[in-house]
Order: C-alpha cells, then structure tokens, then sequence
C-alpha cells in the first residue's frame, strides 16, 4: 500500500530545482540525512516567503482547524522567515472554488481536496505538482492510505488523518423502544424492524441532514456499493461500461425511498444539512445515523460515550464490496502546480507528519492520524478502539472519491435530495445520474480520457 518515490534539491529561498544542486545541499537546506524530527527543521532554515494554505477538515474533525492554526504558530517559531496563511474552506464551495482559482493559476500554495478523484481530476488537468524531488521517499513510506492518489505511478497528495464511516446508535433510545441496546442491526431486514420498533415508541429511527447533499453520496457509499463485486465495477460505471440505471447501481435508492415512505428518517431531512443532522443526533432527536469518527470523537468528550454504539453499516446486498468498510484518508493535501515555493510546502507537510505532530494531533483531535508511527496504545476508549480496528481492517472503500466530482455535485447528490423530498421516485433519480455521467462524459473528454486510462477500462 506504499508508493516509494526519489527526490530532488532545491535552491535556499525559492524553489527552483536546477542540477547543480548536491546532496550534500539538500541535507543541509531540510535537515533531511539523519532526522526527519522538528529538531532537524531547525538547524539549517531555507524557507523563507510566504505559503497559502486553504485548510478543510472541521466537518469531519471538530477542533482540526484550531489545531492546525496551531500546528502553523509552532512551525513559524522554527522558521522565522517563512508566513503561512491558512484559509479554512466551506465543504460546499471546496471543489468549485479551486476550480475557479485553479483557472488563473492563482491562489494557494497548499490546497485540499477529498482523496482520489477529487484530488486526481485537478492532477489531470495540470494543476498540482508532483511530489517527487520535494518529498523523501522515506518520509511518505510512513504515509497511510497513499495508493488511494496514485496516478501515473505516484501519490500526489499527503494524508492527513484516517476517517471511517460509521454506523452509530443510541443505547438510551434503543433501550426506550424495548430494543438491546449493545446490539445494532446487521442486515436491511434487522435495520427496517428496528426502525419499526423506534417509530413506534415515538423515537424518529435515523436522522440525517442532505440540506448540503452530502449524505445522498454517502448512503450512495455505504449501501448502493453492497452489490457490486470489485471496485473495477464501480469504475465501469463512470467510464461508460456500464448503466447507473441497473438495479445492482441504483437499488439503494430504492432503499432511500422506503425510508422516505415509512416515516423512518427525519422529516426535515432536506432542510438541514450534514453536520446540523449529526447535532440533532447528539440532541437525542433521532437514535441512529451515519457520521465520522471525528464526531464520535467529539459526542465522547461531552460524555455521550456510554450511550454510543457503533458498527458498519446493515449489509443489504450480496457483492463482495458488502464486506467492505467505508473508510479512506479523506481530505489529502497537494501542492499547486504554480506555487513558487514548492519545497517549502513540502517541508510544512513533512514536518505536519513527526510524531511530535501525529501525537498531538489525536490527543487534541481524537482522530487517527494517517501515519504508521502513530501509536495504537493511545487510544483508550472502548469506542475509539472499535472505530480503529474498523478504520484499518484490510477491506476499505469510500465509493464517494471514485466519482467524478461533476457527477457527484450533479448527480448522485440531488438526485438522493430529490428522492428524501417526495419530488423524485428512485427510478427518475437512477436516470437523473446517468444523465449526470453522460454529460460529464461529453463535457469534459480529456478528463474521461484520463479516468479511463487511470482505470484501466
């Protein structure tokens, strides 16, 4: 699961890679022959200027932005010379906003997009610098979850932390409706009776927010994946091979449909979104949902933990991904194809990875960093700890990366939106996506091109 690439120097100030730079210079300008720890960051300081950092991860990991605000003052300490502006992002404008920027070839130095196609799309289109000369191949063999932004042979992104999908209930309300409330449901059949069994004792059964979206790509993740067998068959769809409107694609929107009809999900669905759905969760107006472990994380430290319990989600279908897990590395940092201090970027996301940093990332965050020297013996709590052997058992898809960011903005989101607000029937929303693929097909060739290749299709 490594990707293990060579690198190159750079000059002292700006990062202008020429052959007459030895090895003995690269040593001396990053610290980087016997140490990688912040201790070797501070003996010889080449960075100088000022990098553009446009940060996301709230949504996900609740006090991540303090921390890298934080993470960024102590860097600064070290390196006097160098300023980094960090911009926290908005999950609705994050693709589009670089998209626009990204036009320009203006910006920032340091960007963040969902890993894969997120990521990929604006690799393909020339707008992120390969990582190859600007980061030791030792340093990101200690990277977690890099395969997951690999084109060309090479990862193109740094992983920030390990994010799983989990499927979370509420014991007290469980217990409330005569359900066992250290048991949730395994199966569609088990997930529809306990829904029966809360709606009745007067608990809504899940609550969610769409307002933004999201959770339509998600159920789209976790359940419509259940019938397929490989990843390549979730790649074939996009590549044109197959038809979203075949049941083995679009059946969970059936599901989602069901829900809808049976009173089993949130009346305002659509009027709030992801992260207003985990609140009322939190709230107790809903006993189940599909969340982050950032935000278990966060319900743990305001003393909800014996309440929670948490599990993959019901297996509906019969495909091999069924026994997939959706976690990923999520948000995954690259460097733009136009910043002029490329090394220095890479530098800062090197060091965001010492164990110093991995360490308090967790102990400030509670979410797992996406580094193999983080320790598992720091995680104390029970439900941490059945979070982390689910993050990283060996079958792992977030089905979300592998659409092309236009068909999930277009497509798989409101199509779900228009299936939770009564406007749309599965079967209009199954075609409403294909129509979605066939346009970014037409639209955008070379990037169909690219996809098709990155593929293998």
């Amino acid at each position: 699961m490594r990707r293990i690439i060579g690198f190159k120097g750079k000059s002292k100030s700006r990062i202008v890679a020429t052959a007459a730079v030895t090895v003995a210079a690269l040593v001396a300008t990053i610290g980087l022959g016997t140490s990688t720890s912040s201790a070797a960051f501070k003996t010889a300081d080449a960075n100088t200027g000022k990098l553009v950092y446009w940060f996301w991860g709230e949504s996900d990991i609740p006090g991540s932005t303090a921390w890298m605000q934080d993470a960024i003052k102590r860097y600064q300490a070290i390196h006097k010379g160098l300023t980094i502006e960090l911009v926290p992002q908005n999950s609705d404008t994050l693709q589009g906003a670089f998209e626009t920027t990204a036009q320009s070839k203006s910006g920032p130095d340091i960007a963040m997009q969902w890993a894969t196609l997120p990521v990929l799309t604006p690799v393909w289109r020339g707008q992120v610098a390969s990582l190859k000369g600007l980061v030791p191949p030792a340093e990101m063999a200690n990277w977690l979850n890099t395969s997951e932004n690999v084109s060309g042979g090479e990862s193109w992104a740094m992983p920030l932390y390990l994010l799983g999908q989990p499927f979370v209930w509420n014991k007290a309300l469980f217990k409330k409706a005569g359900l066992d409330p250290n048991k949730g449901p395994k199966t569609w059949k088990e997930f529809l009776a306990t829904c029966a069994a809360l709606k009745k004792a007067g608990i809504t059964p899940v609550v969610v927010g769409d307002k933004d979206g999201f959770f339509g790509s998600w159920f789209q993740g976790t359940i419509g994946t259940q019938n397929l067998n490989s990843v390549k068959e979730l790649q074939d769809v996009y590549a044109g091979k197959a038809k979203f409107t075949d049941s083995k694609y679009s059946d969970y929107l059936t599901k989602l449909a069901e829900l809808k009809a049976k009173g089993y999900i949130n009346s305002d669905v659509t009027s709030i979104d992801l992260t207003q759905g985990w609140q009322a969760f939190a709230q107790k107006k809903g006993a189940m949902t599909w969340t982050t472990d950032g935000n278990v994380a966060t319900w743990i430290k305001a003393g909800m933990g014996a309440d929670l319990g948490v599990q993959s989600v019901p297996k509906v279908g019969t495909g091999k991904l069924a026994s997939f897990y959706t976690a990923t590395q999520s948000i995954s940092a690259y460097i733009t194809s136009w910043s002029k201090n490329k090394q220095a970027a890479a530098n800062f996301l090197v060091w965001l990875h010492q164990p110093e940093n991995v360490k308090s990332w967790y102990t400030t965050t509670g979410s797992f960093p996406a580094d193999k020297r983080f320790s598992a013996s720091l995680i104390k709590d029970p439900v941490m700890k059945a979070l982390y052997k689910l993050n990283t058992q060996p079958n792992q898809l977030w089905a979300q990366n592998y659409a092309p960011p236009q068909v999930d903005s277009q497509g798989l989101q409101p199509a779900a939106q228009g299936v939770l607000a009564g406007t749309s029937t599965a079967k209009q929303a199954a075609a409403a996506i294909q129509k979605a693929i066939d346009a970014w097909r037409t639209q955008q060739p070379k990037d169909l091109a690219a996809y098709k290749k990155w593929a293998g299709v």
